[in-house]
C-alpha cells in the first residue's frame, strides 16, 4: 500500500500473515483509513537495502515494526532511534539499516538524516504463527503504536535514541 506524498514517510515493515509480525502494516493501513496529512504511507516486508528506495526522497522518516524483547511486555510501544533494533528493519538477506543508510549515502540518495529517523516498535507475542490476527496484547497496542507515529511525523514527540 502506498499512500499520498509528503516530506514524511511512514513505512510498516512485516508480513501480514504472520501474527504480531503484521503489526507494522496493520499501523499504515489504520493511518491510511482516517488520513488527513501529507505523509506518504508505505507497506513493506523486508528492511535493509530495499527501503532506500522508500526513504529515498524524505526529509523524515518512521519505521513501524515488531520488535522482539524478552526483557519487555508483549504490546508495549517503543519509541527509538535508528540505532534501536526491531524484527524486520534489517534484513537477513543483505544488511542492517545502518549499513543501507551508508550505501545509499555513498550513492548520493537524498536520505533523511540519522536524526530525523524514528523506530516505532511494538513488543511481539507471536511472529512466528501463520494468522492473520494480531495477538491480543500486540492487537490492544495498535492504537497507541498509531498515535505515537501521528505524535512523531507531526514533530510533537522526540524519540529516546537508545530505547529500544
Amino acid at each position: 500500500m502506498r499512500s499520498t506524498n509528503g516530506d514524511c514517510v511512514v513505512i510498516g515493515l512485516g508480513c501480514p500473515f504472520l501474527s504480531d509480525d503484521s503489526i507494522g502494516p496493520r499501523v499504515i493501513r489504520e493511518l491510511a483509513a482516517g488520513m488527513e496529512e501529507s505523509w506518504r504511507l508505505v507497506e513493506s516486508h523486508a528492511g535493509g537495502l530495499l527501503l532506500l528506495e522508500e526513504l529515498a526522497g524524505a526529509t523524515r522518516a518512521i519505521i513501524v515494526d515488531a520488535l522482539l524483547d524478552s526483557r519487555r511486555t508483549p504490546g508495549e510501544v517503543v519509541v527509538a532511534g535508528i540505532h534501536g533494533s526491531s524484527q524486520n528493519a534489517a534484513c537477513g538477506h543483505d544488511c542492517t539499516l545502518l549499513q543501507a543508510l551508508t550505501i545509499g549515502r555513498a550513492m548520493g540518495l537524498d536520505l533523511p538524516t540519522d536524526m530525523n529517523i524514528h523506530l516505532v516498535a511494538v513488543v511481539a507475542d507471536d511472529v512466528t504463527t501463520f494468522a492473520e490476527n494480531l495477538s491480543p496484547r500486540v492487537a490492544s497496542a495498535l492504537p497507541e503504536a498509531c498515535r505515537t507515529v501521528r505524535l512523531l511525523a507531526r514533530g510533537s514527540l522526540f524519540a529516546n535514541k537508545e530505547a529500544a
